[in-house]
């Protein structure tokens, strides 16, 4: 006989793929980011498929902590440790939400705690990789001018790929217009739908304007969207083909949009703003990214804090 599942009362039985479906109902109903969305129907998946070519139950009453901790061992021996605890949180949504809609009593993860992994700081970008990336954009063609403007949007601002992607250009109706070049600033939409204010600084605002300046004379100017290519407003997964393109131009394999919010962040913070003030800019709700990010160059600010501060210069 099977033990009891740690799920105990089941008031409604049903498969995981099943229940998945429902959940991603919930979801696409929920305010959440798309990105968040996917992220959690693809822990949701990968959970389910590892059941079922495990040989071990797929009904939410047979579903036990031992289950979901031998995903989470196979995770960690052949993913990025930072997977596998994205997977384990985005897994405990699925539970919570079960637990809530009475299709079982008690999450198998109720008692789980996350796995534990390196705390490898991201990577910031240095200053000559910035400038290789900026100069290989440094050409009069309208996708130089347009990638120059999208890089500088990034580093300047510290924001998401998804709100970068979603900036407008309808500069005859301020309602939905997200780009003010006087004020040198953008609007973004973050997650959970919160908006707010980012700056660009004034080389931003220089290469948005010299782009919108071709931009005008584009085939598919019409779009209310900022970014615009061949065919028409540019997407997330463009935008990050062309970051990791432009960034094999400049000898850095591999790059991705999310390297300018790490590179923006180090950069602030050596400048000497505020924690509180980043997290505002960066739309961090708890510390917990600030310190992470933090963390990842802080030997570097001290030392050049040192630098400035170090008492045995003055005698």
């Amino acid at each position: 006989m099977h033990p009891t599942p740690s799920t105990a009362t089941i008031v409604t039985a049903g498969d995981l793929g099943g229940n998945a479906q429902s959940f991603a109902r919930h979801l696409a109903a929920s305010n959440l980011a798309p990105r968040t969305r996917q992220t959690y129907m693809e822990a949701v998946r990968s959970f389910a498929r590892f059941l079922e070519e495990n040989g071990m139950p797929t009904n939410l009453v047979g579903i036990r902590r031992e289950h979901v901790e031998t995903w989470i061992e196979r995770l960690l021996a052949e993913a990025k440790p930072a997977t596998a605890i994205n997977r384990y949180r985005s897994l405990q949504q699925f539970w919570r939400w079960a637990v809530d809609e009475g299709e079982v009593a008690a999450s198998p993860m109720l008692k789980m705690r996350p796995p534990k992994v390196p705390d490898v700081p991201p990577p910031v970008l240095t200053d000559d990789e910035l400038r290789r990336l900026l100069a290989v954009c440094e050409g009069p063609d309208f996708d130089d001018r347009r990638d120059l403007a999208i890089i500088r949007t990034f580093y300047a601002s510290g924001a998401r790929l998804a709100e970068v992607t979603g900036l407008r250009w309808t500069p005859a109706d301020h309602e939905t217009n997200d780009v003010d070049l006087d004020a040198q600033t953008i609007a973004v939409l973050g997650k959970g739908r919160r908006p707010r204010t980012a700056h660009i600084g004034v080389r931003g605002a220089k290469a948005v304007d010299r782009y919108l300046r071709l931009r005008a004379r584009h085939a598919h100017a019409s779009s209310p969207m900022l970014w615009i290519g061949e065919r028409g407003a540019m997407t997330v997964s463009g935008i990050a083909q062309m970051i990791r393109r432009r960034g094999d131009q400049a000898g850095i394999v591999g790059l991705h949009p999310h390297a300018f919010r790490h590179s923006w962040a180090h950069g602030v913070l050596s400048a000497g703003m505020s924690e509180g003030d980043v997290m505002a800019l960066a739309d961090w709700r708890s510390r917990e990214m600030l310190t992470r990010y933090a963390r990842a160059t802080a030997a570097d600010r001290a030392i050049a804090a040192s630098r400035r501060l170090n008492p045995g210069d003055r005698l």
